[in-house]
Parts: structure tokens; C-alpha cells; sequence
């Protein structure tokens, strides 16, 4: 299949490789720790290899080590800021777990998440393997792949510039986890919002009843019913901010572009 090519094509090919694995590196479900690196490598060798028959190949030369490192590094950063901001959308439903948790009680129940090597709450892990469940459902990384192949179309080998609102947007971008996760989260907060107001006026009403004995795992019962019953709208919301997040992804493909 890589037979027939001249030596400086074949740097191309390699270039073409580091892209593909970049974003493998950071990309949503492509990036969970539990899948070992080589098979990560080795994926990113074959979608590169495929890439390479979908796409006009140049033959660039590079007159020095240092030359092509820099082109090495060129395209590690196009991966890596491509796979970036596709993984915003599942930081965003992580905050959203862990400040679930927090109002729920739920904060020092923690599980061990092998995808990230981190102690979560439970609520958070929960609401990732349903993101990732839905994730895949809708396409999530045939999207990333499509929008790869296209990228070499935008931002063609060594050619990736940052262009003046490249990083006004990009921090834009990741201050908006912050609204995903209270986009998320909105549901239960009003529930325990409401909770608490009840709770207060039951204080005011009995003061010989102890709210704090009895508010405790009330606060549990109303988050985990809130849950079970905004499960739907969960799935609406994902979708609607999975969608903005494939715009996220092409419109900073086209700010990468030379």
C-alpha cells in the first residue's frame, strides 16, 4: 500500500501519521487510558495510511533535522488542538457530575476513573459513560474522523498559522465548559434549591424536628429522583451541545488554516 513513493513523500506520509495520532492523543473515547498505546499508535498508522489515499500527496523537502522537527510539531499541535476542542464537551459533563455530587452529598463518594487515573464522584463518572454511550450513538467519532481528512484539505502539511482570534476563541471555548456543566446540572440544582427553602421553612415550623438529621438524606432522595427523571432531557441537551461542538471543531480547523 506505501510502495511506489519517493523518499520525501514518505515524510509526508509521516507528517500525515503524527496529525492522525495527535488527536488520538486528546480526542474524546479515543484518548481513555484504558486502551493501550500501542493499539492507539497502531490505529493511528492505519487511519493515517487510509488518509494517505484520500488526499493529493506532496512531496515536501526539508533541508535540515531541524526543519522537519518543526513540521513535526506543527502538525502535533493542529492533532492535538483539533482533539482538544471536541474534548470540551465531556469536561464540561464531568464539572456537571462533580457539582451534582456536591449539592447531593455525594462529594466524598468517589470511584476510581481508569480513563483519566483521577478519583471522581460518582455522579460524574455516571453521567460520562452515558455522554460517551451517546457520544457514539450519534456519530461522535465518525465526526472526528470526517473532520480530520478534511483538515488536510483546510491546512495542508507544515502550512498551520494561528490566526489573530485563534486564542480569543479558543479561551472562549473553555470558559464555556463552565456553561455546559450548569446546562447540565440545572435540573437537580433547582430540585436541591427547593429542597433547602422546604427544609427552611420546616425548621421555622418545628424547630423541634432536627433538619440536619432529617435533611441529609432527603437532599440524597430528591438528586437521585431528579436524576433518573431528567435522564431525557440529558439526552436532548447532550445532543444540542454535540452539535455546537462539531461547529466548535470546524471552525477552528478553519482558523489553523495558512
Amino acid at each position: 500500500m506505501l510502495l511506489g513513493y519517493t523518499w520525501y513523500q514518505y515524510e509526508s506520509i509521516l507528517l500525515i501519521i503524527v496529525r492522525v495520532t495527535a488527536l488520538l492523543a486528546v480526542a474524546p473515547v479515543f484518548s481513555d487510558r484504558r486502551i493501550p498505546a500501542y493499539a492507539k499508535i497502531g490505529l493511528g498508522v492505519i487511519i493515517g495510511i487510509l488518509i494517505v489515499n484520500v488526499i493529493p500527496l506532496s512531496a515536501s523537502h526539508y533541508t535540515s533535522t531541524l526543519a522537519f522537527s518543526a513540521a513535526i510539531i506543527r502538525e502535533s499541535l493542529v492533532g492535538v488542538t483539533i482533539g482538544y476542542t471536541a474534548s470540551l464537551l465531556f469536561m464540561g459533563i464531568q464539572f456537571s457530575g462533580q457539582f451534582v455530587s456536591l449539592q447531593i452529598g455525594f462529594a466524598a463518594a468517589q470511584l476510581f476513573d481508569p480513563s483519566s487515573q483521577n478519583n471522581v464522584p460518582v455522579v460524574g463518572e455516571f453521567y460520562y459513560i452515558v455522554a460517551v454511550l451517546l457520544y457514539l450513538s450519534l456519530g461522535g467519532q465518525r465526526f472526528l474522523i470526517e473532520a480530520l481528512r478534511q483538515s488536510f484539505d483546510v491546512i495542508p502539511l507544515n502550512t498551520m498559522r494561528f490566526h489573530e482570534t485563534f486564542f480569543t476563541y479558543l479561551t472562549q471555548l473553555s470558559a464555556d465548559v463552565f456553561v455546559i456543566a450548569l446546562k447540565i446540572a440545572a435540573p437537580i440544582f433547582i430540585t436541591i434549591l427547593l429542597t433547602e427553602i422546604s427544609l427552611g421553612l420546616l425548621a421555622r415550623l418545628v424547630p423541634q424536628m432536627n433538619i440536619f438529621i432529617f435533611g441529609f438524606p432527603l437532599k440524597i432522595l430528591a438528586g437521585m429522583l431528579m436524576i433518573a427523571i431528567s435522564m431525557p432531557i440529558f439526552g436532548r441537551v447532550f445532543q444540542q451541545l454535540y452539535l455546537g461542538s462539531q461547529s466548535d471543531v470546524m471552525r477552528i480547523i478553519q482558523m489553523l488554516r495558512p
